[in-house]
């Protein structure tokens, strides 16, 4: 089997994949994703090549550039989902058929349907919430299926001194969350909690150099003059935020290791939900508690079988109560976090995501599988728009 694994059309520079497939090297979530997926597929014994914007270096995948693919050559290609522009695939629409459309960040119904419209051979989501958002798609049962993405194996537990600090994990952007986190934050502060805040994330992992950074070197000068230096100023002297930056996988290691906890994207904004969170999971590996919204693939993928880490109620004092119950309750967060490394080594290991894509690849049944009952009244009008046929709908919702 030949599967060619495409990056995104536009993606950060990397200097080699195999830093990136060694944890060394820091990365977006979705192109780590992208390229642990073709790694862990290439020591299976599966002939990948890697398809990326540039030229890049490694001794461990066959890599090309996107303008430089031959797609006749492939059996399958796993694509993202910036290779379809809702009619003509990057790499020819002659090789729809055999091309498996990766859904990272939510689209709407048209999107997917003009895919398999065309002959597109399957819409892969890395969550049963993310496939859910298409059940009006017409061939939805048929064509999405559900692949979750893995983690880094670079985390882990680690024997780091733990530290009364909440680390936020994610791109320092509003559309990660960042505007609710400084808002939770102020939250806790004003409660005067036994806590200290840092920052592991830069938008240079989504946007390269291209961006005009501010002063902190990690958000746009825009967001950071208009929202996170007035927020500066707010905060005591003792409560003041640490900026660490884009962090290597090897470096966010220890970071989680040393935090108490840490939260991700606590955005309550319907259209920026997380998806899968990759952030979330790999906090989880090195054996820590993930604090969040119940939101998205943030349910999949956050464990909460000891202590609620996830708020129900999308507002900041929701949250806050849930981070001061947890201070209050120190030994349930601990325990929650071994039990929450336990829980992703084994779903979202490399093992399990290897076995998951060759059954799809090779055209098996693959699990977890779409739900066919409802869990909302959207799922019901959904189903009654696919089973009515009412596709000319379609364009019309997302």
């Amino acid at each position: 089997m030949k599967i060619l694994v495409s990056l995104p059309r536009n993606h950060q520079k990397f200097n080699s994949i195999d830093s990136v497939l060694d944890g060394t090297a820091s990365c977006s979530g979705t192109d780590g994703a992208i390229i642990r997926m073709a790694g862990m597929l290439s020591d299976a014994g599966i002939d990948v090549t890697l398809s990326s914007a540039v030229e890049i270096e490694s001794t461990k995948l066959t890599c090309v550039k996107h303008d430089l693919v031959d797609a006749g050559k492939f059996d399958n290609l796993v694509v993202h989902q910036s290779h379809w522009n809702g009619n003509e695939l990057t790499f020819g629409n002659q090789s729809l058929s055999k091309t498996f459309l990766w859904l990272q960040n939510r689209t709407s119904w048209s999107f997917v349907s003009s895919f398999l419209n065309k002959g597109g051979n399957r819409i892969i989501c890395p969550s049963i919430s993310h496939a859910n958002v298409y059940r009006a798609v017409p061939q939805w049962a048929r064509k999405v299926n559900v692949v979750y993405n893995s983690y880094c194996p670079a985390f882990k537990p680690t024997l780091e001194q733990q530290v009364s600090i909440l680390l936020f994990v994610g791109a320092v952007t509003p559309s990660k969350g960042f505007v609710e986190l400084m808002q939770v934050w102020s939250h806790l502060v004003q409660q005067e909690v036994n806590l200290q805040l840092a920052v592991a994330g830069s938008l240079s992992l989504h946007q390269g150099s291209k961006f005009q950074q501010g002063s902190l070197g990690v958000a746009s000068s825009e967001f950071e003059n208009n929202y996170i230096q007035p927020w500066l100023k707010t905060l005591p002297e003792k409560y003041q935020p640490d900026f660490l930056g884009a962090l290597s996988p090897e470096s966010l290691q220890k970071a989680i290791g040393k935090s108490w906890a840490v939260i991700v994207n606590p955005s309550w904004n319907k259209s920026i939900v997380e998806t899968f969170c990759v952030a979330a999971v790999d906090a989880q590996a090195c054996d820590r508690t993930v604090f969040s919204l119940a939101e998205g693939g943030l349910k999949e993928t956050v464990y909460r079988g000891k202590f609620k880490s996830l708020a129900n109620e999308q507002y900041t004092e929701a949250l806050s109560k849930l981070i001061i119950n947890g201070l209050a309750h120190n030994e349930l967060v601990l325990e929650n976090g071994k039990l929450a490394g336990e829980f992703v080594r084994n779903k979202f290991g490399t093992e399990a995501i290897c076995k998951s894509w060759i059954a799809l690849l090779s055209g098996q049944q693959t699990e977890p599988v779409l739900p066919k009952n409802w869990e909302s009244t959207r799922d019901f009008w959904c189903d009654i728009l696919r089973s009515s046929g009412t596709s000319r709908l379609i364009s019309q919702y997302r």
